[in-house]
């Protein structure tokens, strides 16, 4: 066995079956042409008549489109406060800590904070939530919960944060295996500029020859479509029951309180929110989430809490 100098070519064996896509593709070709003298031919000659449906259900839709823009039309003003938030938390360093009382007492500050010109003004009303926990883990879970049904912005960078923090912690005892080297891995031929513009090539004219073995006629098109329809129907149906009853006879959770006060301006909304019991100190990692709109516009969420 010798060495051989490596000389860059086409691989004409490996891609000798590309030769067997000619006779199909000039029959595309002519067979394209026909198609589209027969279509020209049936101008005037054919008319469609749109079913009863459209009319019977426009009725349904008015009132549904209605419905959606009531309770999902009003966006309320949102607030979070997180440990994680540069002047919030206590603590030094990654180690940032914010206990429940002091949670209140920022949300409750924000509603007067008169430097803030997004604040919301006039009497509405306030929705509360709280997310306790003592360790990184489980203010992650709490918040995965939650975020899971409603994903606020800062409280997934929270719950991402909490979750890589707490993986640090567990993490940072380990010591890692470097392994053998040198190590055995794939080679994807795509990686080579030549195959990955042939395979592009060759996939075109493959794709344009699946699609005239595809072809069908019209009525078993309109079979397909209809069925298509009844099963996005069905899945559609089947994906809110599944939603229904994930939701459906839930175990209150402990980790997270919700609270509803109002109506009245900013500082009755402060005065309702430091009043009445509260966790204390010892949930010593909190986030909260203040919403304030209008009864019907937290109506959704107050019912998605529990409220």
């Amino acid at each position: 066995m010798t060495w051989a100098a490596v000389t860059m070519r086409w691989p004409d064996q490996a891609t000798q079956w590309m030769g067997q896509l000619s006779a199909a593709k000039n029959l595309a070709s002519t067979e394209q042409a026909s198609t589209a003298k027969r279509l020209a031919d049936l101008d005037g000659k054919a008319s469609t008549n749109p079913g009863p449906v459209g009319d019977a259900a426009q009725g349904a839709i008015v009132a549904g489109r209605g419905a959606l823009a009531d309770q999902m039309g009003e966006a309320p003003a949102c607030l979070v406060v997180t440990p994680f938030q540069s002047g919030i938390g206590q603590g030094r360093g990654y180690q940032r800590f914010l206990s429940a009382p002091n949670l209140l007492q920022q949300l409750a500050g924000k509603l007067v904070d008169v430097s803030d010109t997004g604040r919301p003004d006039g009497p509405q009303f306030a929705l509360c939530l709280m997310f306790l926990a003592t360790r990184f883990d489980l203010l992650a879970e709490s918040l995965a919960r939650f975020n899971a049904l409603l994903p606020i912005p800062d409280l997934v960078r929270a719950e991402r944060r909490a979750r890589h923090l707490s993986k640090l912690e567990t993490e940072k005892w380990e010591i890692p295996a470097a392994g053998t080297l040198p190590r055995w891995q794939a080679l994807p031929l795509e990686r080579c500029t030549v195959v990955k513009a042939a395979q592009q090539s060759m996939s075109g004219q493959l794709a344009v020859l699946e699609s005239y073995a595809a072809d069908s006629s019209p009525m078993a098109d309109l079979a397909a479509l209809a069925n298509r329809k009844a099963a996005q129907q069905q899945g559609r149906d089947q994906q809110l029951a599944d939603l229904k009853a994930s939701l459906a006879g839930g175990n209150p959770d402990s980790s997270m309180r919700a609270r509803l006060i109002g109506p009245g301006n900013a500082t009755e909304l402060r005065q309702a929110l430091l009043t009445g019991d509260a966790p204390g100190h010892e949930w010593v990692l909190c986030a909260g989430a203040l919403l304030v709109g209008s009864e019907k516009g937290l109506s959704f969420v107050r019912e998605l809490v529990g409220l």
